[in-house]
């Protein structure tokens, strides 16, 4: 009988042992996982801030020294396009655009600078004078782009006539 009890005690022990074993791999999971929680936070927090501080360039501008008349005026088009984009700011934005334009909207992008840029060649045409330049643009994700701008001042306005983006592709 005592061979009994002991075997029983034993048995009792050993199983106890063994569900404290499983209890303290539980509590450390328990434990971890607020620390996997944090980590993975901290994570998107400095992804976040450094995609923050990619936004928080402000662009380098075209240096508006370099031109004069009409190119002057369109250069500061180019100029307040990039500064929107940065700012934000759609409905500054679209007032650069001309109604007729087949622009929509503001990009969801971020110009930080021109890298080059093609003569400004301006025609006359019939109702309007038609402003092209090809611009090569560094955007926030470092990425270049080729765009054409066209830019009209249409002559019905006379004297008030004020260049407006037309289209960039």
């Amino acid at each position: 009988m005592k061979k009994l009890t002991l075997v029983s005690l034993l048995f009792l022990l050993l199983v106890a042992c063994q569900n404290k074993g499983n209890t303290d791999d539980a509590q450390q999971l328990i434990d971890s996982s607020p620390l996997n929680v944090t980590e993975k936070e901290t994570q998107q927090d400095e992804e976040i801030s450094t995609s923050q501080e990619k936004e928080d360039i402000p662009p380098v501008y075209l240096d508006e020294t370099n031109y004069t008349g009409d190119q002057l005026e369109i250069v500061k088009l180019m100029n307040a396009r990039m500064r929107y984009l940065y700012e934000k700011d759609e409905k500054a934005y679209m007032s650069l655009i001309d109604p007729e334009s087949p622009i929509l909207g503001m990009g969801r992008y971020t110009v930080l600078k021109v890298t080059s840029m093609s003569d400004i060649t301006i025609e006359e045409q019939r109702k309007l004078y038609q402003a092209v330049v090809i611009v090569n643009e560094l955007k926030e994700n470092n990425e270049e782009y080729n765009n054409t701008m066209v830019f009209w001042k249409k002559k019905e306005d006379g004297d008030n006539a004020q260049w407006v983006i037309a289209d960039i592709d």
